[in-house]
């Protein structure tokens, strides 16, 4: 506590001194702050937080990990934000106007305990997006008395979900968000999902079935560690697995990911300046007054401000955290590290570093209700272009960390599978129902051996009615029409090969899905198995339909 009243004191200090990049900030404190509660256990405990970062097994349907949405390269931010289907329609729920937000993309909807696909009507059969972009994990360490997320809401005080008991009473910041992700149904997990649910995963999945590529450090580990009972035992000297230990490691992983290698941290360790770093300290402490909120040396002064980026209404921020209406609409301050690494920028994904600048020139967007932050000032007139720009290339260059950009340590990472090609891939022809209408598959969750929920679904189609999922050794990609009696329709796997046949119904919106546990058995391991979905058409008695066929690999 002692040591974060003084680092705030120095930062409040540097913040207030007179524009020149003579009087030097203190580096970054290194280590970072740990809470009494989990002093770090070493290396070891650090590399099972980072196997579960990066493990996408602690997803409900095995399609996300929590290093998905913060890509280390990406300025520990999710780079998948500036795609077409990032979007989010914002506070009116309508795609195409001025609140959409640019987010982070998690799950198509799914129940945990029905072990079903569910009809979602924002984003189905697409997966969610939050409404919010993804703030970086790297320096995240430094917010942990303070809170992390946009507003706030994991605080330094850490309940453990599977216990309901206080584990940390200060610092606990990074802990208490690390439990946050895997349980929501938007980002990582299913309706009714548990920790539970993710411990008994853990249990039994092989580590990094899904990813590829592991740098050097976490194939050694796995070497000697071949399960995550194994790891568990080696960092805490038992394989007790739980949500506590899970968290514990995930934060001390993250409190690795220290970005402190940039042109400006150089110049914090005591070295000379960049022609770049002193014109743009110049202007940060000085007429810019960047330094009000970005102080050094985190570059944030750790707190929350209404900048007026948006109406107040639409994002209310910081106040759903403290119930205050003082706070409304108040974001963290990020720290400007990597900041060109994490275009899209703001909560809601909305600017370049250009854009970011001329925002700022301009004193914000929005009166936000009188609630606008007194420390934002209109330097319209104040900044001419060659400082403007100058600003622009101080926040591009000056403070992006090389060892960030090229992944090196502590920046190293797997290949994640949701990186790779798709997992399952769709060919043939279907046969349309008797309005013209396609049933589609709905195959985009990965088939490792293991994994006790491995969803396959179809949608568009008639609702309420009997649907089948058919599946085959064999596939035929030219869709043979099958003479049905009454109705001829394409089939999409050789008819002899079929070895199994999984009776359902959709549901009122037309959806439908079957659950297949895949056992941890070898003799599984590279077999390629094909389906196809078969429903009733209720239109014309006795006519059926089908979708285009599933090629599925178990790996």
């Amino acid at each position: 506590m002692f040591r974060s009243f003084a680092l705030a004191v120095t930062c409040a200090v540097v913040a207030f001194a007179a524009p020149t990049v003579n009087a030097q900030s203190d580096s970054l404190p290194d280590p970072p702050e740990f809470p009494d509660e989990n002093i770090t256990l070493g290396a070891d405990q650090e590399m099972l937080g980072k196997f579960l970062f990066w493990e996408e097994q602690m997803g409900g349907d095995n399609t996300m990990a929590c290093g998905t949405c913060h890509i280390h390269e990406a300025g520990g931010s999710d780079p998948r934000a500036n795609d077409a289907d990032s979007v989010h329609p914002g506070a009116d729920g309508i795609f195409g106007n001025d609140d959409d937000v640019r987010g982070s993309k998690g799950v198509v909807a799914f129940d945990q305990t029905a072990k079903s696909i569910l009809f979602e009507p924002t984003f189905f059969p697409n997966v969610q997006v939050t409404g919010r972009k993804t703030p970086s994990s790297i320096n995240a360490a430094h917010f942990t008395s303070t809170g992390v997320f946009w507003d706030g809401r994991a605080g330094g005080e850490y309940t453990d979900p599977q216990s309901g008991l206080i584990e940390i009473f200060f610092a606990g910041a990074l802990e208490s968000q690390a439990v946050g992700p895997p349980l929501s149904d938007v980002e990582m997990g299913g309706v009714a999902q548990t920790w539970n649910d993710i411990v008994a995963e853990l249990e039994t999945a092989t580590p990094m079935a899904l990813a590829s590529n592991l740098p050097p450090d976490m194939q050694d580990f796995l070497d000697n560690n071949p399960s995550y009972p194994d790891m568990f035992d080696t960092v805490y000297g038992d394989d007790t697995i739980n949500s506590k230990r899970i968290a514990f490691a995930i934060a001390n992983y993250e409190r690795t990911l220290i970005s402190d290698n940039t042109d400006l941290d150089s110049f914090l360790d005591g070295n000379p300046a960049t022609p770049l770093v002193t014109a743009g300290l110049d202007l940060f402490n000085g007429k810019a007054n960047c330094t009000s909120c970005h102080t050094l040396p985190f570059t944030s002064d750790l707190s929350f401000h209404n900048i007026g980026l948006r109406p107040d209404v639409e994002d209310i921020g910081l106040e759903a955290t403290t119930g205050s209406p003082f706070d409304r609409a108040k974001f963290k301050t990020p720290n400007i590290r990597n900041a060109a690494l994490r275009e899209p920028l703001f909560h809601n994904g909305s600017t370049t570093v250009e854009e970011l600048i001329d925002f700022y020139i301009r004193g914000g967007d929005f009166d936000s209700e009188g609630n606008l932050d007194p420390l934002l000032l209109n330097l319209e007139g104040v900044i001419d272009e060659t400082e403007r720009q100058t600003l622009i290339d101080f926040v591009t260059i000056a403070v992006t960390d090389q060892d960030v950009i090229n992944n090196v340590f502590p920046f190293t990472r797997p290949t994640l599978g949701s990186e790779a090609a798709a997992f399952n891939t769709i060919y043939g022809v279907p046969t349309l129902d008797s309005q013209g209408e396609e049933a589609l598959a709905l195959a985009h969750i990965p088939a490792n051996i293991g994994h006790d929920n491995f969803m396959v679904g179809v949608h568009n189609a008639r609702p309420n009615q009997p649907a089948s999922l058919i599946l085959a050794f064999e596939p035929d990609p030219a869709g043979t029409i099958f003479k049905d009696p009454a109705y001829p329709v394409h089939v999409n796997v050789i008819v002899s090969s079929i070895f199994l046949f999984l009776n359902t119904a959709t549901d009122a919106n037309g959806v439908a899905s079957i659950s297949l546990p895949l056992p941890k058995d070898p003799v599984l391991q590279g077999l390629d198995i094909y389906g196809m979905w078969v429903v009733k058409d209720p239109m014309v008695p006795g006519r059926i339909y089908t979708s285009k066929g599933i090629e599925i690999p178990l790996f």
